[in-house]
């Protein structure tokens, strides 16, 4: 990394991934860290559970604004477009670990749980502990009762000490689970970025806020300006609503709908919202894939309608949405692996002859796999020590970097949230007779929870989007690797130091609103009943993933086909996780159809500012609120959920 220059523009984008860049960022990540979990942790006000996360896109405003001013006094100190990029990326790195559905689970509903809620009446001592990996818990009842209660302090050395061991182990997996990522980004980075040219509706407001002529387009337009301060406007009126009620307010978070009628009462529970940010973000999703995401949720809703209506509600687990979504994930990710076998073959000669070429790649072919295989044998050995056997542990790595690849394809093609847990071992594992697994593996699926929960800010994507801006503003690939690394190894330092300071401090049972008992209560209520019960092999769920994987690869096969078939096959494997979003998606795509089809490309030219100024207004407002809620001690409007 070079010096920074005085000059500024899209050539020398390449050499503006600087020192003073990855320092500026090293600053600003812990600081983020701590940010986003105090809101998360203490105050639930969720900044991460989106494709693209609150406070980097904050922070990158605040950059940008302050670089401006630098720019008019001291132009030669001023950051460039690179640096601006450097920074923004290693912030949305933090965010995939310092977050409500990560590191969270692991410290406050994993970690502690078995040690601490292990009573008489549930017999978790005989029943549960001999199975568990002692080294990855913590079982210090009185450290885990500050840290319960509050009203402590992290730093006497009773109470970190035994956090330390397990911590320090589980940060090794963490490191190696997203060396693979990078790994596996690094083989399919050019197939997908510059190759299919993938959508990435993610990156569209950063890129815009990132160009060198933003500042004479992006900020300047008036219609981006009046995005920003409808969902501005509504994010305030809204957030002065819930302090103040006699302040008026047009709510824009998910209501439940209700409806008291057979067969329609089976629709109860569907959610209905306005979110500003995901109309935004949905505008830039390709018209089928919008089309098929909200039209495959629907098709889930109205199978629990037509089952009510042909009695079929009283099989138990109808309509197998677990099952349904299992299967159509992991095929959805075997067939990109099968579309993509040419690619594949030309990564497998470069192994063994590296071109010139891979130079400007974030790794060689050769480098990427021998990272793979290093990364799975320590995998391998990781859970073997903790227990587990070869066959269970071969299938929950190959389905956890199946479930990685297929999210990464639909956040490039999507942006949608995914909310997908299905796959994960303890649901795949109660598919089979138990007493073929044994409580060892039982244990070790319950013990992998807390990182295959809902996999909302899964680092992969990330990773991938930053190498599509660096793309995107001539910064090679190479250059943003140790940004991310070095972004990832901090937040991985800081994630769980910053968890436990709030909770010492306001008690992860007194004040903290965030505190994660889901993920808890669904890891070690699974293993009790497992190891209580047991289960035996359920040939009609594995018969519903069979049928739902075969429904996938036909809607592969069909599109291949017929150029207007409509429906895209990542809608029915994401299409079922937009619990909050459908409405929002069918917002987006009807209005995305209409000016197209009434005004053509220069039209959706015209409009795209506004959508970017939704999210920009909306998220600069959550962010204000979530800064706010510590400070007044109130949980304030947050702008998800």
């Amino acid at each position: 990394m070079e010096k920074p220059g005085p000059s500024e523009g899209r050539s020398s984008g390449s050499r503006s991934v600087t020192w003073r860049a990855v320092l500026l960022g090293l600053v600003l990540v812990p600081i983020n860290v701590y940010w986003v979990l105090v809101a998360e942790l203490r105050w639930y006000m969720v900044l991460t559970l989106n494709p693209l996360f609150v406070t980097p896109v904050f922070w990158l405003f605040l950059l940008i604004g302050g670089n401006a001013l630098l720019r008019w006094r001291w132009s030669r100190v001023a950051l460039r477009t690179g640096e601006l990029l450097t920074v923004y990326v290693m912030l949305v790195l933090s965010c995939t670990i310092a977050t409500h559905d990560y590191i969270i689970n692991l410290v406050g509903g994993t970690l502690p749980w078995p040690a601490w809620f292990a009573t008489p009446e549930n017999r978790w001592e005989q029943l549960m502990f001999p199975h568990l990996t002692r080294w990855l818990l913590v079982w210090d009842k009185e450290a885990i009762r500050k840290a319960m209660e509050g009203h402590a302090s992290l730093y006497q050395a009773g109470h970190w000490r035994p956090w330390l061991g397990p911590l320090v182990i589980w940060s090794g997996f963490i490191l190696t689970c997203s060396g693979m990522f990078l790994c596996l980004n690094a083989l399919f980075r050019q197939a997908w970025i510059e190759h299919a040219r993938l959508a990435f509706p993610v990156v569209r407001l950063p890129l815009a806020m990132l160009e060198p002529a933003a500042p004479q387009a992006f900020f300047r337009s008036w219609a981006m300006w009046a995005g920003f301060a409808v969902a501005f406007g509504l994010g305030l009126v809204n957030g002065l609503h819930e302090l103040y009620p006699a302040i008026p307010s047009l709510q824009t978070r998910a209501r439940f709908l209700s409806f008291p009628t057979r067969p329609w009462y089976m629709l109860n529970g569907t959610t209905l919202s306005l979110y500003p940010f995901a109309i935004g973000l949905t505008f830039f999703v390709p018209l089928e894939v919008s089309f098929s995401c909200w039209f495959f949720y629907l098709f889930t809703r109205f199978q629990l309608v037509l089952g009510e209506l042909l009695g079929y509600t009283q099989i138990r687990g109808f309509p197998f949405q677990t099952e349904q979504t299992t299967g159509s994930w992991m095929a959805y990710a075997l067939v990109l692996l099968f579309t993509m076998r040419g690619h594949l073959r030309q990564v497998g000669r470069q192994v063994w002859r590296p071109t010139a070429a891979e130079r400007h790649e974030p790794l060689s072919s050769r480098w990427a796999v021998i990272g793979l295989l290093a990364g799975s044998v320590a995998l391998f050995w990781f859970w073997l020590e903790a227990g587990m056997s070869l066959l269970p542990i071969a299938i929950a790595l190959a389905a956890y970097f199946l479930l990685a690849l297929g999210i990464t394809r639909a956040r490039a093609e999507a942006g949608s949230q995914h909310t997908v847990w299905d796959p994960e071992p303890k649901n795949l594992f109660s598919l089979v007779d138990s007493t073929l697994l044994g409580p060892k593996n039982l244990a070790g699926a319950a013990q992998s929870h807390w990182f295959w929960r809902l996999n909302r800010s899964h680092p992969m994507p990330s990773q991938l989007e930053a190498f599509k801006l660096a793309a995107e503003l001539h910064v090679p690939p190479r250059r943003m690797v140790w940004p991310l690394v070095v972004a990832t190894v901090v937040t991985t330092i800081a994630a769980p130091w910053a968890c436990l300071d709030i909770l010492y401090r306001d008690g992860g049972l007194a004040k903290c609103i965030g505190y994660p008992r889901w993920c808890g209560t669904e890891a070690f209520g699974w293993l009790e009943s497992a190891l209580n019960q047991g289960f035996q092999t359920d040939w009609t769920r594995l018969s519903v993933i069979g049928a739902s994987g075969f429904f996938t690869g036909l809607l592969f096969l069909l599109r291949a086909r017929f150029t207007r078939f409509p429906f895209h096959p990542l809608g029915y494997a994401a299409g079922p996780g937009l619990y909050w979003l459908w409405f929002p998606f069918f917002l987006a795509w009807l209005l995305k159809a209409l000016i197209v089809r009434y005004g053509g490309l220069r039209a959706f030219r015209r409009a795209m500012p506004f959508f970017l100024g939704l999210i920009l207004g909306s998220y600069t407002c959550g962010a204000l609120w979530a800064f706010l809620s510590p400070l007044i001690g109130v949980a304030a409007y947050q702008v998800f959920h």
